[in-house]
């Protein structure tokens, strides 16, 4: 069901009409059914040289996902585990909305080389207009491998 736009112009004894109730049922199941999107890494994906060290997406397939809005602000989550080769240790996390990455990225540094390092991260998008949006995980490192099973997540909130 559909948002409808509620009565607010109501006159002093102006009856509740099927109608009126049924804008009211329609909006409260649309606040249950906000937009909502998964995505899982079904392999393990390896970067094995990223030369210019810039943003890309992480799983073009898998972590690039659409959701319908109402407008306002959306959650945006990331979980898994990754492995940074190399001597740069550090990777670095961005999401894209609609084709313009966010900025403020979220680096992670492994402790030790060669060894899986558990990564999270939650991001509020604000003041999305109402529509369609497509989010990517994008990742900035040059050699990097992330395991199977790491999750992405975006629900309008």
């Amino acid at each position: 069901m559909a948002r409808t736009t509620p009565k607010t112009d109501w006159a002093d004894g102006e009856l509740v009409t099927a109608a009126h109730l049924n804008a009211i049922g329609e909006n409260l199941a649309a606040v249950r059914n906000l937009g909502l999107a998964v995505g899982t890494t079904t392999a393990e994906i390896v970067e094995i040289h990223n030369p210019n060290n810039a943003f890309i997406n992480v799983d073009s397939v898998n972590l690039n996902l659409t959701i319908l809005t109402f407008g306002g602000d959306v959650l945006a989550h990331f979980h898994g585990a990754i492995d940074p080769r190399g001597d740069d240790r550090v990777c670095r996390f961005d999401i894209e909305v609609d084709g313009t990455r966010l900025g403020g990225d979220t680096g992670i540094m492994a402790a030790r080389p060669k060894y899986d390092r558990g990564v999270c991260f939650t991001r509020l998008v604000q003041n999305l207009s109402p529509g369609s949006h497509t989010f990517n995980l994008q990742w900035k490192h040059r050699e990097i491998r992330l395991l199977a099973g790491a999750q992405f997540w975006v629900r309008e909130i």
